[in-house]
């Protein structure tokens, strides 16, 4: 059977974004980008883990969704949608997993990044088919056929159970569909389903829909008002006798009004009384911030961190000679354990080969520089956001302060020295030698307040289960790099030796690897 999803030529999609898109779609972007902003503003969303259109330094690889014949329209608005960088994660969260966007969906994915599923993120959202070989043995007219058409742009991700947007772009209409049927569009909860006479089970058409501008401009309201609050809070919770149940809701929607919502915000007031609210805006207690004395051995902390990634790669080295030599000699006991060893494999190249992700890192550090530097700019001028009712609660006195402090966390100079690295290596050295330089300048007062710290916790069997250098004492291994002014390579040629004497625990004697001369190898024969 004939694929249903005809592969457009790639001539049919801007490189970066559109100059002349349909005016429906450019005001779809627009609200896109209104919500988004929303939620930056309501301080559901950090800025700086928001990228804004257009795409210049991290553009969609058409060629994705050429593969699907997805038509011009459809990839325009793709290319002129904000997106949440896929790493980073909400303020609070009370809703789907993987942070909530509205009614238990989540954002969409980044379809600028590499790594996105493409077929699962827009031809499968609903997660109906088993891969995307199933879609090619089944025609739009099967029961149980596909139902996202090259004219249709997913704008959300299902999540746990949750729905979906999807906008019909010949007809401009938004669909907001559950995984398990019906509409979540509130406005159209009472509607009935559609007769199409369709035999396709899954065919769209079944669901009502309404303009598209009229439902994203419907749900911005209703945050904007407070009528939802943002991460899956839509109503109050129902009495309860019990102490411990919060009304997340409503501490939210009261703590917005107290800061000045929404035209004379305060959103670091917002910061600060939600961090000392504690439980009463969110399921966990909050992290206490480093106290003095912590602070005080932060660069040794830093180095140690270091020192673990350095094992981790020869941990992660192991693996993949271990995984390659049992998959080259089929030495596996089932298929359960070879698709096991691939996947160990897969893990381990990931890990072991950041060449081949190096442009890709670059590419987000440059979007993330520029963007510190706007933002930067921005705040000194107090223009862009900061000149909106998001931030008109704040004093002139308080956002020159906030500049300073931003300026002085010298975030730029960091992004500035990553960027000038000419690719992994030189930056694991350049970042260790100078964790190690800030290390030695260390007092010595700290270096007592951190053994006596971490003495706590390590302990004979903490030498037993973990010990980056085999000393069984974080200070010790610290110690050793320090006065030995271990270099990077040397750094990792001794724990390669402490791991043949001395292997985790978890993984003692299960794997096949030997030691040649301070590097990890395959085993001979």
């Amino acid at each position: 059977m004939e694929n249903v999803y005809t592969p457009a030529d790639l001539s049919t999609y801007s490189d970066v974004c559109p100059e002349e898109p349909d005016p429906h779609i450019r005001e779809i972007a627009d609200l896109m980008t209104e919500w988004f902003q929303l939620f930056i503003d309501m301080r559901y969303l950090d800025a700086g883990d928001v990228a804004f259109p257009p795409h210049r330094h991290q553009k969609i690889d058409t060629s994705k969704p050429a593969a699907y014949g997805f038509t011009k329209d459809v990839v325009d608005l793709w290319q002129m949608l904000p997106y949440r960088i896929s790493s980073r994660h909400t303020n609070w969260n009370f809703g789907s997993d993987g942070d909530e966007f509205l009614s238990w969906s989540e954002f969409l994915n980044d379809l600028r990044a590499p790594d996105t599923d493409w077929w699962q993120a827009t031809v499968d959202p609903f997660f109906r088919f088993g891969a995307a070989e199933d879609v090619v043995t089944r025609d739009w007219n099967h029961e149980d056929g596909p139902y996202i058409r090259p004219w249709y742009a997913v704008l959300t991700q299902v999540g746990n159970h949750g729905s979906v947007m999807v906008l019909n772009t010949r007809n401009y209409h938004m669909w907001f569909i559950q995984q398990l049927g019906g509409t979540a569009d509130p406005a159209l909860h009472e509607r009935p389903h559609i007769e199409t006479g369709k035999l396709n089970e899954n065919d769209l058409d079944q669901y009502p829909s309404r303009p598209a501008a009229e439902f994203l401009r419907d749900m911005i309201s209703r945050f904007r008002d407070l009528t939802w609050i943002p991460g899956g809070l839509y109503e109050p919770s129902p009495d309860s006798e019990d102490p411990e149940d919060v009304d997340y809701y409503t501490n939210f929607k009261e703590l917005y009004k107290k800061c000045g919502w929404p035209e004379k915000f305060d959103p670091l007031l917002f910061d600060r009384l939600r961090s000392e609210g504690g439980t009463a805006f969110s399921y966990h207690k909050p992290t206490p911030e480093p106290t003095e004395r912590v602070e005080s051995y932060s660069s040794l902390g830093k180095l140690y961190y270091i020192m673990a990634n350095a094992r981790e790669i020869v941990q992660q080295q192991i693996h993949h000679v271990d995984a390659a030599y049992r998959l080259e000699r089929t030495v596996v006991a089932n298929e359960w354990e070879r698709n096991a060893l691939k996947a160990r494999l897969a893990g381990a190249q990931h890990v072991l080969e950041p060449m081949k992700r190096w442009e890709d890192d670059q590419v987000s550090l440059r979007s993330e520089l520029e963007f510190r530097v706007s933002d930067l700019e921005a705040l000194r001028t107090r223009s862009g956001r900061y000149a909106g009712p998001g931030w008109a609660g704040v004093s002139d006195a308080e956002i020159r302060r906030l500049y300073d402090k931003a300026a002085a966390a010298d975030s730029i100079a960091t992004l500035q020295a990553l960027l000038r690295d000419k690719d992994a290596y030189e930056r694991a050295v350049r970042v260790y030698e100078e964790a190690k330089k800030a290390a030695k300048e260390t007092p010595q007062e700290a270096w007592n307040a951190m053994a006596e710290d971490y003495r706590v916790w390590e302990n004979d069997d903490w030498k037993e289960r973990w010990s980056i250098l085999g000393s069984g004492t974080t200070v010790v291994d610290l110690k050793t790099v320090i006065d030995e002014d271990l270099s990077w390579q040397e750094l990792q040629r001794r724990i390669v030796y402490e791991l043949e004497q001395n292997e985790d625990r978890s993984w003692r004697g299960e794997r096949l690897w030997r030691n040649n001369e301070g590097k990890v190898d395959m085993v001979l024969g």
